[in-house]
């Protein structure tokens, strides 16, 4: 269950509780006041006929219109009632548009009250009857009652709809430091939130955008460190591609030609060693060209970068003829020499961890341009990643991360469980990195 409605839904409660507690109060108080006003007027009304009859009441006539007096009144009613009971006339209180509900009227009904008045009429003993009627009072309390309840409930939805609103836009800020800190996840250490709202909110933003800034001031000093490490790198690679071409190669050189003098040797023995020799010579100066070319591949972009992604194909596709290479190099791609040098470098580990670390039937090379740069992937169907974290350490997946990320680019591995290895990087568009 979210923040957002568990406060609203507990702020709800509380004002579901508060409405309850509200309608309590307001039905006891409806029927404190609905028995006081009956009550009141109930002795007011017999005070009134006592006083009345102290009179001389020499017919029936006057106790009619004593009677009569009581018509349409809202709490008292009389009744004039004679000697066998019957009841000859009595009064009506006065109609009543919208009574009240049953249920209401059980609530606050008063108790009642009733008062009996001999009067002794020559031949015509009777009694007069007053008793109390609480309808009126009733249904003119439970008018009260729903404007009170309805003004209750307005209120009450009022208040939910300004907390609401005032949730909401306070999650709106919560929200926008979520999409930041997302952001700043994905790498995008310049986003900065607008410090606005209220004081807490706009110290979280500042305290976001310093957190960024110095993540910013972090990222662009790793990635001066990232371009000095591959320098070096590239100079070391150098290095020792050059001493084993002018240290190892001249002696190779002059073993085989010393093997190739062995070979013409008339004496059997001597021939075969020396054809030895000079295969072993052979197979240690292939070998040295290889590890040449995999320590300056930079030198295979003298042809362009398809011509040298070509070569790097060519190489494995003799090695590994069952499997089945395809490549897709798009044309006028915005790279300059560090971009291609990378792209050259993908393609390289992509093809060795491939054929090394997966039993793949197809390699697929693709370099494409794109709005916003050019995609290099690599992808094969060897069956997925089954290495360790410390195993794509040691398939060199860190370095080539390390070398795209130099570039301002995205690097991403693509496990295809079942399937193969998708390694893609986004290298950006060299007129942007001028720019930049």
């Amino acid at each position: 269950m979210s923040l957002q409605t568990r406060v609203l839904g507990s702020i709800a409660l509380l004002l579901v509780l508060a409405l309850l507690g509200g309608s309590a109060a307001l039905v006891l108080n409806a029927r404190a006041a609905a028995q006081t006003e009956v009550h009141t007027a109930f002795h007011g009304a017999a005070e009134s006929v006592r006083d009345t009859m102290k009179g001389n009441v020499a017919h029936t006539v006057t106790l009619r219109e004593v009677v009569a007096s009581f018509e349409g009144q809202r709490h008292v009613r009389a009744a004039l009632v004679n000697e066998d009971g019957r009841v000859i006339v009595q009064s009506q209180i006065a109609q009543l548009d919208n009574p009240a509900p049953g249920w209401f009227a059980w609530l606050i009904e008063p108790a009642p009250l009733s008062i009996t008045i001999p009067i002794n009429l020559p031949q015509f003993p009777c009694v007069l009857q007053l008793l109390t009627d609480p309808r009126s009072e009733m249904a003119q309390s439970w008018g009260h009652v729903v404007t009170a309840f309805l003004t209750m409930l307005a209120f009450c939805a009022g208040a939910m709809a300004v907390v609401s609103l005032a949730f909401r836009h306070a999650l709106r800020h919560l929200k926008d430091l979520q999409a930041g800190m997302l952001d700043v996840s994905r790498g995008h250490y310049q986003t900065r939130l607008e410090a606005r709202g209220a004081p807490e909110f706009a110290e979280l933003a500042d305290g976001f955008n310093h957190m960024a800034g110095r993540l910013e001031q972090f990222s662009d000093s790793n990635r001066r460190l990232e371009q000095q490490i591959n320098q070096v790198q590239e100079e070391e690679r150098a290095g020792i591609a050059r001493d084993l071409h002018d240290e190892v190669g001249p002696y190779l050189f002059a073993l085989q030609v010393d093997a190739s003098a062995l070979v013409k040797s008339t004496e059997p023995e001597t021939r075969g060693r020396g054809q030895a020799i000079r295969d072993a010579v052979m197979h240690i100066q292939q070998q040295v060209k290889d590890i040449l070319r995999q320590l300056r591949p930079a030198s295979e972009l003298e042809f362009g970068l398809e011509a040298a992604i070509a070569d790097q194909i060519l190489f494995w596709s003799r090695r590994y003829p069952a499997i089945r290479f395809e490549r897709s190099v798009g044309s006028d791609l915005a790279l300059d020499r560090r971009g291609e040098d990378t792209a050259l470098r993908i393609v390289q580990e992509g093809l060795s961890n491939a054929v090394r670390h997966g039993n793949p039937g197809l390699i697929r090379v693709v370099i494409a341009g794109q709005p916003d740069g050019v995609r290099v992937s690599v992808e094969d169907d060897g069956g997925g990643l089954k290495q360790s974290a410390a195993g794509l350490s040691q398939m060199g997946l860190p370095g080539l991360e390390e070398r795209v990320r130099a570039l301002d680019g995205r690097f991403i591995v693509e496990d295809l469980p079942g399937k193969g290895v998708r390694l893609v990087a986004l290298l950006p568009d060299r007129r942007v990195r001028e720019v930049a």
